[in-house]
């Protein structure tokens, strides 16, 4: 086998190797007990809100920036700053709010990790960083979200990219 023909088959591999890790489907742990069962949550009529039975919160199906088909969650998802977030919820009018942490939290999927939400309910939901409205009181520079690969939380900058979920009262 010539130089080249290796060459072109290792960058063949390697390129076939980053995008099997982009579209990685969720994994989920069978041994671990589901903690946001297809049961806990009710579609809304137009599909594109769903309503939390556990905590009574109203989410929007998918993540800013996508828009919901009638059978998935369709579009890139934005990023923002934590500040961009505030003023990308405003601007979506209504009741429409970034939630708190703990609302935020309540969506983590404990069983599974790439996405750790129920993809079935929040199909489309991007394995990263989710804003939170809580800021740290101690680190003004800092906010918290939710990280949706494995659903951690951490503080991020402020001035770090984001996602976002919107939420309203039922």
């Amino acid at each position: 086998m010539g130089c080249y023909a290796m060459i072109g088959r290792l960058s063949f591999s390697f390129f076939i190797s980053i995008f099997a890790v982009n579209i990685q489907a969720q994994t989920c742990n069978r041994a671990v007990e589901r903690s946001a069962e297809d049961s806990r949550y009710f579609i809304m009529a137009n599909g594109e809100e769903i309503l939390d039975l556990k905590t009574r919160l109203v989410w929007m199906r998918c993540s800013l920036g996508q828009s919901w088909s009638g059978a998935a969650c369709t579009g890139i998802a934005n990023n923002y700053s934590w500040q961009a977030a505030f003023q990308a919820a405003k601007n979506n009018g209504g009741d429409w709010r970034l939630p708190d942490i703990q609302e935020l939290q309540s969506l983590v999927e404990v069983a599974c990790y790439s996405p750790a939400i129920n993809d079935v309910i929040f199909p489309g939901t991007v394995s990263d960083w989710y804003w939170a409205s809580t800021s740290y009181s101690n680190f003004g520079r800092y906010a918290r979200g939710v990280g949706f690969y494995d659903g951690w939380t951490n503080g991020l900058y402020k001035s770090s990219k984001g996602y976002v979920r919107l939420v309203r009262f039922e």
